[in-house]
């Protein structure tokens, strides 16, 4: 089961990082974390949210963006993955860059693979995030992996072409 969404002070802790990322100090907060723009699905309004990164891959030796990974982890209703679903052109603040990427939806066993190798690489954060999410911690039991990937959610923010 995916994590309740947060109490106001909780909430407000989250959205402090935002003020960084806006002021373009994202970079303090290094490459774990991004700020996405999204436009709200049935508001229109550009939604911002800071969110982890769970896996990237640089885009060979060119200065291009790189391709990033982002898992929700209230699942279907998060609301920022619901916004980028409904509307894929979206904007990242990632380190010191922004960029115009496109949200891709990963389908279970995309899904699978990122959890496990989030898992591999980050034990201790993986095990945070199975915890919030099924209430126990978890390990790499491919059970465990299998069912936060049915209940959580993961985007693929792909760089457009400048």
């Amino acid at each position: 089961m995916a994590m309740s969404k947060p109490g106001p002070l909780l909430a407000w802790f989250y959205r402090a990082p935002s003020a960084l990322y806006r002021a373009r100090l994202g970079w303090i907060l290094g490459g774990r974390f991004l700020m996405l723009t999204a436009v709200g699905r049935t508001s229109g309004i550009a939604r911002r949210t800071v969110i982890e990164v769970v896996k990237r891959e640089a885009a060979g030796a060119s200065p291009a963006p790189p391709t990033l990974w982002v898992v929700a982890s209230r699942g279907r209703r998060t609301d920022w993955w619901r916004n980028a679903v409904a509307n894929p052109e979206v904007r990242v603040d990632w380190r010191s860059r922004r960029y115009a990427a496109e949200a891709v939806d990963l389908d279970a066993a995309a899904r699978l693979d990122l959890l496990a190798d989030y898992q591999r690489r980050h034990p201790r954060a993986a095990a945070m995030l199975g915890k919030a999410a099924l209430g126990e911690a978890f390990t790499a039991d491919p059970d465990d992996l299998r069912f936060l990937a049915r209940d959580l959610r993961a985007l693929r923010l792909d760089p457009k072409e400048a």
